[in-house]
């Protein structure tokens, strides 16, 4: 019982060990568009569009950019810049006034507000894919119009980062 104890702990700590070397937080070896390489980390990219990766937010009625949120757009083109394995969702979102059709009409307006204006910024068109939820996945549940500018947004959602394991990419 020791002697097969010992063993499946042994094969547990070198399970964990290959983990760590061949996981999805393993450095990736990517190309640019022209042939240089790139150096990519999952666990990075991850980490730094979750923390920085801004919201963006609507005027009622509206699927115009105001300067702020032109402003976290930028942000956001500079982090995926610099992450090109990443590519993103953009979500549209409404408050609850007005249809259902209209909302998710108005959604995808939103959402492909922010991926014009990301792909002007230099972002590849092939990173982005733009969706929208209407008014059905709020941000903030009430009739106030705090509730309702919360809910008037677009957000990002990581779908793939290429990763480098064993010579293969996997998305």
């Amino acid at each position: 019982m020791t002697r097969t104890l010992s063993t499946l702990l042994i094969s547990v700590a070198l399970l964990g060990a290959c983990k760590k070397q061949a996981g999805p937080e393993a450095s990736v070896g990517l190309q640019d568009g022209g042939g240089k390489a790139v150096t990519d980390n999952r666990a990075d990219a991850m980490d730094e569009m979750r923390a920085n990766f801004a919201r963006v937010h609507f005027n009622f009625d509206s699927a115009e950019l105001n300067g702020e949120s032109k402003k976290a757009l930028a942000l956001n083109a500079k982090i995926m810049s610099m992450h090109p394995s990443v590519t993103v969702e953009i979500e549209g979102h409404c408050d609850e006034r007005g249809t259902t059709e209209y909302n998710l009409a108005l959604g995808q307006r939103r959402a492909q507000a922010v991926h014009d204006y990301l792909v002007k910024s230099g972002v590849s068109a092939s990173r982005l894919s733009a969706v929208s939820f209407g008014e059905e996945a709020p941000l903030e549940v009430g009739n106030s119009e705090s509730a309702f500018s919360q809910n008037r947004r677009a957000e990002f959602r990581v779908t793939a980062t290429e990763v480098l394991v064993d010579g293969t990419i996997t998305r």
